[in-house]
């Protein structure tokens, strides 16, 4: 079997682990002999690539979640890395109808500019699939505050499928959303004993987990309140309530995904940037 390896760029969520970057909010980089795409590129994206000596200039598909600035802020300069400075019309960009074309309230997140230099631009919704490489991806259903939400199934085909629910709360049916997954990164921005609407503690992140059954749980997006708590503390409940192998996300944090899941961590290289442009 072939390998698929996860980057974790950033494992904070909300506006105050993000202003303060407790937390990186850098998003995930996923992947593989046929892959390179990012998700979720909040703020610090691009550095935190390049500290981790990810080219950005190789990626080939830019997905976004939804429309709150830890999720999206550097997705346009990873268009400009991916675009190869916006001089070759490539690769994919997947988003929400407000982050593409905005709203009564905002404009787009992701200018028009930007759009155009991409060869195919997906506006999605949950249920939507499409393909990059030899991945085929679908969103998901979510209950967030941005109405426009989705997660995302990644069903790689050299090692089986990840989910990724993104921002959410708790629903009836939301299980059934990512039956099949080997891996399942659940957003547990809340500790126990602080739900927050939109978004889930490990109680309820317990619940999907159990019903699924993964191979493998990771915990990620940690607002201010789990890095306080602890969120190796916290996402310990979910092991202990379904006996499903369950990890906190680390900023650095690489998932390796063979015949085994295997945790490392990326060598931080403070050198990145110097390097990258001598390179190139």
């Amino acid at each position: 079997m072939d390998e698929a390896e996860l980057v974790f760029l950033g494992t904070g969520g909300g506006r105050f682990a993000t202003i303060t970057q407790k937390r990186r909010t850098g998003g995930i980089r996923f992947l593989s002999k046929n892959l390179n795409l990012h998700v979720d590129p909040g703020p610090g994206a691009l550095i935190y690539s390049l500290e981790a000596g990810l080219n950005p200039q190789k990626i080939e598909a830019v997905l976004v979640s939804h429309r709150h600035p830890d999720h999206y802020a550097n997705a346009e300069i990873l268009v400009e890395a991916m675009t190869r400075g916006m001089l070759n019309k490539r690769g994919i960009i997947a988003a929400p109808l407000n982050i593409l074309a905005g709203n009564a309230e905002t404009g787009p997140a992701i200018s028009t500019y930007h759009q155009r230099m991409i060869e195919k631009v997906i506006t999605v919704k949950p249920g939507v699939n499409f393909r990059v490489g030899n991945t085929k991806i679908v969103t998901t259903e979510t209950r967030h505050s941005d109405p426009e939400a989705v997660g995302f199934r990644f069903e790689i085909p050299e090692v089986g499928t990840i989910g990724y629910t993104a921002d959410t709360e708790y629903f009836e049916g939301i299980e059934d959303e990512y039956r099949g997954v080997r891996v399942l990164i659940l957003s547990v921005m809340r500790p126990l004993g602080h739900p927050w609407a939109g978004h889930m503690t490990p109680k309820e992140a317990a619940k999907i987990v159990d019903a699924v059954k993964p191979e493998m749980a990771v915990a990620t997006h940690f607002g201010m309140k789990m890095i306080f708590s602890g969120p190796s503390y916290e996402v310990k409940l979910i092991k202990d309530t379904t006996g499903v192998p369950t990890v906190a996300a680390f900023d650095g944090m690489k998932l390796q995904i063979g015949e085994k899941i295997t945790i490392g961590k990326t060598r931080k290289n403070q050198q990145g940037l110097k390097e990258f442009i001598k390179r190139n």
